[in-house]
């Protein structure tokens, strides 16, 4: 027969090691758009950063999912336009990931604007694309004086190569970017998160 006391006594150890849960929070961000955070459980001194999604509430309270895992950078909200930037996973070798720039008009599927980005930076820096592709890291979009502004970094160990540009544009700029990518995009699944998106093939 069991001894009470000993199951007791695992099922408050099991509660310990597994910690409290703790409830996410949502924070609007403008124009519907909300982050939601979703703290991690661990029991270390110093857990990880929570996990922060993106969704849209609508006027009538409908609730869309738009990207799972925010990279860290402000949004930039137009109208219900969303500039951000989402992790994205690969396999190499176990759905590492990789921040990417997205563009966004609910309920509308998320579009993939990352190479469509890298090529107008190329043709203005005066840089091969297929190098732009390989050396980028992170994008961080801004708004300047009514226009959209992207900070692109690159890790490259040649001098001859920057390790940072920026890219100005106007909103009409971004829905020519849209376009673009509506045109020859790709229905795409995200490896890790299984979330839609709209994705380019150059």
């Amino acid at each position: 027969m069991n001894n009470p006391i000993a199951l007791l006594a695992t099922a408050l150890l099991g509660i310990g090691l597994t910690g409290c849960a703790t409830h996410k929070s949502v924070a609007a961000v403008g124009q519907g758009y909300e982050e939601v955070s979703h703290p991690n459980h661990a029991m270390i001194d110093e857990p990880p950063p929570p996990r922060v999604s993106f969704q849209h509430r609508s006027a009538d309270g409908k609730v869309t999912q738009i990207w799972p895992s925010l990279y860290g950078a402000s949004e930039v909200i137009k109208g219900d336009l969303a500039i951000f930037v989402g992790d994205k996973a690969y396999l190499e070798p176990d759905k590492v990931t990789h921040p990417r720039l997205f563009a966004v008009q609910p309920p509308a599927l998320p579009l993939d604007i990352t190479d469509e980005v890298l090529w107008r930076w190329s043709k203005f820096a005066g840089k091969d694309f297929a190098m732009a592709l390989e050396k980028f890291t992170v994008v961080t979009p801004g708004e300047t004086n009514g226009e959209l502004v992207l900070h692109l970094e690159f890790y490259s160990e040649d001098q001859t190569w920057p390790d940072q540009g920026d890219l100005q544009l106007d909103w009409n700029q971004v829905s020519e970017i849209m376009h673009a990518v509506k045109a020859k995009g790709v229905l795409e699944k995200d490896l890790r998160w299984d979330t839609l998106y709209i994705g380019e093939k150059f």
